[in-house]
């Protein structure tokens, strides 16, 4: 198990258990270290990662140590919780599914016309057009713009809920990519429908916009030929046993030849540019 793994599961346990509040300061990076029997470096890596998640805030301490601790702020007190169940739990593939499009339409369906952020949908959306866009960056805007969508509900429990599902989301829409006909047809779809689901907000259809984001939602793994009923957990393929789709030709569409398709998952995580 990663060593982020092991914290978090560590973490959950100690806050369900009562041995933490959110708030508390935890041991030092070098004291986890140990605990871990992890590197001090190692273990400065997972705390960024933490951090990253909203989990931890990171002080300097004494002696170039990190102090990390829980963050505390009421509207984000259930996001941690939330996220370290998530990040050390496997779920569904269609529970996952089940509840993105739940918590989507109906945010999109309650949305307030102050409430939406426009620029951070606006500034996503012109990141996702870049050109030169590795594959984990753009799913990393992929899910950023769905978060995004679902603040437009003013409603920080459903925004909270929704961020805890960001891994999962982001590992099972990553998947999916190497089981897409042509990446390059995909992900100018995806961009479409992203412009698509901003403009009915706009003009204020909510309607409109929950039946977008619902198709745009399921349509991925028709595309993919993938059946969330019948798959795994969100850590592994997504076909799962007995699901795979073949092409006219007898082979997978992730399988196709390269001068017929884009390069795959492992083709773009050697070339991506991302820092992300």
């Amino acid at each position: 198990m990663a060593t982020h793994r092991e914290v978090l599961q560590w973490l959950e346990n100690e806050l369900f258990d009562g041995h933490l509040v959110l708030g508390q300061r935890l041991p030092t990076d070098k004291d986890l270290a140990a605990i871990f029997r992890v590197s001090r470096n190692s273990m400065r890596e997972t705390l960024k990662i933490l951090e990253a998640q909203g989990i931890v805030k990171l002080f300097e301490g004494q002696h170039r140590s990190i102090l990390p601790i829980l963050v505390r702020e009421p509207a984000a007190s259930a996001g941690p919780a939330l996220q370290l169940h998530m990040a050390t739990s496997e779920h569904p593939l269609r529970d996952i599914v089940e509840s993105r499009v739940l918590l989507e339409t109906a945010s999109l369906q309650q949305a307030e016309r102050r409430s939406i952020p426009r620029a951070e949908l606006q500034a996503v959306m012109a990141e996702m057009d870049r050109e030169d866009l590795g594959l984990k960056q753009f799913h990393d805007l992929y899910v950023s713009f769905h978060i995004a969508l679902v603040k437009a509900s003013g409603n920080a429990v459903n925004v909270a809920l929704f961020t805890a599902l960001r891994d999962s989301i982001y590992e099972y829409t990553m998947a999916l990519v190497g089981h897409v006909p042509l990446w390059s047809t995909t992900s100018s779809r995806i961009r479409a429908e992203h412009r698509a689901i901003v403009g009915a907000l706009e003009a204020g259809d909510r309607t409109l916009a929950a039946r977008l984001v619902r198709e745009h939602i399921e349509y991925q793994y028709e595309e993919a030929g993938v059946d969330p009923e019948r798959s795994g957990t969100t850590t592994h393929d997504p076909r799962g046993a007995g699901t795979a789709a073949s092409s006219s030709t007898g082979e997978s569409p992730g399988a196709s030849s390269t001068d017929a398709r884009d390069p795959g998952p492992d083709e773009f995580e050697a070339t991506d540019r991302a820092s992300a």
